[in-house]
C-alpha cells in the first residue's frame, strides 16, 4: 500500500496524452489486483475511439447507497517523460511539461481511497470509473455503456479547482462547431472588383456580433481561423473555428441565434454563401447548495477542517455527462492549480487532506 502522494508521483511519471492511457490503465489495474474484493473491467471505449485504452471501472459492493467516484486518465501536452519536482511541500514538473495534477490527482485519490476503505468492515457499494479521453469532448464518459452506471445514488467527480472544499455548482451550456464564408477569388492586382473577399465579409459580420465577455454568465469567441491561397488572390473562403457558453441556456439560444442572422444577412448583402456545423454540447448545470449531493460532502469538509464553498467553473467535466444521464452528481476540487500549463502544481498536504475529507464522505453513507 501506498500513500497518495506516492501514488500520484507514480502516475504523473507515465505519459498519458487523450487516447494513449494504455500504460496508466494497466498501472491501475496491477496495484488494485491484489484485492479479491473488487470486481475490475475494462470496457471497449478504446476501440470506439481509435484509443489504446478503455475505460476501467473498479467496482467495491457493499451495503446500503451506491456510489460512483469518477477521475480520468489522460492529460493534456505536453506530458512525455514528466520529471515532478517537490519543493516545500508543493509538487510541480521541471518547467518542460504539464504536471498531470488534472486529473492524476483525482487518479491517486481514488486508489488510496480503495486502499483506505478495504481496511474498514464497513461502506457502501462504490464504482470507481478512471475513465479515458476526458480532454477531448468527454469522450470516455459519453462512450461508457450506461449499465455500469444503474441504480448509482450519488456521484463524485474529483476534477475540479478551487481550494479544497470546493464544488462546481454551475457549469455553463456550450455551442461550438465551423463557421465558413465562401466568396470569389479573383487577381488582386488585376481586378479585385471582381471578388468577393470572404474575410471582409467576416469581418463585417464579427463587428455586428458581441464578442468576448457577452454579460456576466455568457462569453462568445472565434478562436481559429483559415483561409486564403495566396497574397494576390482574393480571398474566397474562410473558416472560423467558433464557441460560446452561458450559464443560462435561452441566453445561449439567443446568441446563436444571433450569430446566424448576422453571417447570413451580411453574406447575402455581398454575394457571398453562409454555412455553419453549429452544435450544443453536453449540457451545463447548476445545483442548489442544499441538494442531497451536497450536504454530506458539506459534513465531510466539516469533520476534517476545511471551508465548503460552491462553485461556478466556466467548463465541463464528467459530471455534465453524467448529469445529462439523469444522475446526480458534482465535480469536487483536488486544489489543482494552473492546470493545462507548465506551471501546473498541487500540495501534497492538499491530497492527503482530500483523502481524508473522501473517507469522511463515504462515511456519511454507511447506514
Amino acid at each position: 500500500m501506498k500513500d497518495v502522494t506516492e501514488l500520484f508521483l507514480a502516475l504523473v511519471k507515465i505519459s498519458s496524452p487523450s487516447k494513449q492511457e494504455r500504460a496508466v490503465a494497466d498501472y491501475i489495474k496491477d496495484y488494485l489486483s491484489r484485492y479479491s474484493e473488487l470486481t475490475i473491467v475494462e470496457d471497449d471505449t478504446g476501440e470506439k475511439i481509435g484509443g489504446t485504452s478503455g475505460n476501467v471501472i473498479v467496482q467495491l459492493p457493499g451495503k446500503g447507497s451506491k456510489l460512483l467516484f469518477d477521475a480520468h486518465m489522460d492529460t493534456v501536452s505536453p506530458c512525455q517523460q514528466v520529471n515532478p519536482q517537490i519543493e516545500h511541500g508543493i509538487v510541480r514538473s521541471d518547467g518542460t511539461t504539464v504536471l498531470g495534477a488534472d486529473d492524476k490527482s483525482g487518479d491517486a485519490l481514488m486508489l488510496a481511497l480503495i486502499d483506505r476503505l478495504l481496511l474498514k468492515d464497513t461502506y457502501p457499494s462504490i464504482t470507481f470509473l478512471f475513465t479515458v479521453c476526458e480532454e477531448e469532448s468527454l469522450q470516455g464518459a459519453k462512450q461508457l455503456d450506461p449499465s455500469y452506471l444503474q441504480k448509482i445514488d450519488f456521484a463524485y467527480v474529483l476534477d475540479g479547482e478551487g481550494p479544497l472544499g470546493t464544488a462546481v455548482v454551475k457549469t455553463p451550456h456550450g455551442c461550438k462547431g465551423t463557421l465558413r464564408i465562401i466568396g470569389k477569388e479573383a487577381h488582386a492586382g488585376v481586378c479585385p472588383e471582381k471578388g468577393i473577399n470572404a474575410l471582409a465579409v467576416a469581418a463585417e459580420a464579427i463587428t455586428r456580433l458581441p464578442m468576448g465577455r457577452v454579460d456576466e454568465e455568457t462569453t462568445c469567441n472565434i478562436g481559429v481561423v483559415k483561409g486564403g491561397s495566396a497574397t494576390n488572390v482574393v480571398m474566397g473562403e474562410i473558416e472560423m473555428q467558433f464557441e460560446a457558453r452561458s450559464f443560462d441556456r435561452q441566453k445561449l439560444e439567443k446568441l446563436i441565434e444571433q450569430v446566424k442572422t448576422e453571417f447570413q444577412m451580411v453574406c447575402q448583402k455581398h454575394g457571398a454563401t453562409f454555412e455553419e456545423t453549429l452544435s450544443y454540447g453536453t449540457p451545463g448545470y447548476t445545483i442548489d447548495e442544499q441538494d442531497e449531493i451536497i450536504l454530506p460532502f458539506k459534513r465531510a469538509c466539516e469533520k476534517n477542517g476545511i471551508s465548503y464553498q460552491g462553485a461556478a467553473c466556466g467548463g465541463g467535466s464528467n459530471a455534465n455527462v453524467y448529469r445529462m444521464r439523469g444522475m446526480n452528481a458534482v465535480n469536487l476540487s483536488t486544489n489543482m492549480k494552473n492546470i493545462h500549463s507548465v506551471d501546473e502544481s498541487i500540495a501534497a498536504a492538499d491530497l492527503e487532506m482530500m483523502l481524508e475529507a473522501l473517507v469522511s464522505l463515504v462515511g456519511e453513507f454507511v447506514d
